[in-house]
């Protein structure tokens, strides 16, 4: 009885050196990274309230955009980008979703206003269409903010739809008026344009501060200012 007693337990050691080893209990987890492409796409949005919502007939058909929305629609669009995939990665799948989507068509819009613009095949026309496209994914992804009654990104959602159409209309009656204008060589009458495109800024402004509530919320969750809530 006392072999058999003490071979049992060197057969039991013998088994467990072969096992591999645990891994711990509790594996580090990566923070939700979408509150940092929130905050930079909603900067992105503020300079473009700021961009147009002094634009007039002088400056309305001198470039696409300036300088400084130039360089924020690509910070934006970098951030949303990285941001995006993380949490794919991550499993939060609809923010994942939206802030790639967003990422991706900036940096595209950025490659169109800058080296795009010089090109001489450019138009206002292509600007218009660019951006009047992208309203199909941006209403369909709308959908389970409304859903579900996130009445920020609601707002924000509501707001950049605007913006979208009002700026695709705004360059496409840009186009539209120097074409004319050029046909029957007399000034071309950019008030249209100038009205739409100041419209936007002012939705601009608006989906810019829903989103920074979005962030300022979930950073103030995240550092324990908030108490955090199951959604």
């Amino acid at each position: 009885m006392s072999a058999q007693t003490t071979a049992a337990p060197d057969r039991v050691a013998q088994t467990e050196a072969h096992l591999p080893a645990k891994a711990p209990a509790v594996a580090p987890t990566m923070a939700d990274p979408t509150p940092v492409a929130f905050a930079l796409f909603a900067f992105a949005l503020a300079v473009y309230g700021i961009r147009f919502a002094s634009v007039s007939a002088a400056t309305v058909a001198s470039a696409p955009t300036t300088v400084a929305l130039d360089y924020a629609i690509l910070v934006a669009g970098i951030a949303e980008t990285v941001v995006g995939v993380l949490a794919v990665i991550r499993g939060i799948a609809y923010r994942g979703y939206v802030t790639t989507i967003f990422g991706i068509w900036l940096l595209g819009f950025y490659l169109l206003i800058t080296s795009g613009a010089e090109n001489k095949a450019f138009t206002p026309d292509a600007l218009a269409w660019y951006v009047l496209v992208l309203i199909v994914p941006v209403a369909l992804l709308a959908v389970p903010s409304v859903v579900h009654r996130n009445i920020a990104f609601s707002i924000a959602f509501v707001a950049i739809l605007v913006v979208l159409l009002l700026l695709g209309l705004g360059y496409h009656d840009l186009h539209n008026a120097i074409a004319a204008a050029t046909k029957a060589k007399t000034p071309p009458d950019l008030s249209s344009a100038v009205n739409l495109l100041k419209t936007s800024a002012w939705f601009a402004f608006i989906a810019a501060a829903a989103i920074w509530w979005v962030f300022a919320r979930d950073v103030y969750r995240a550092t324990g200012v908030l108490r955090s809530k199951v959604n």
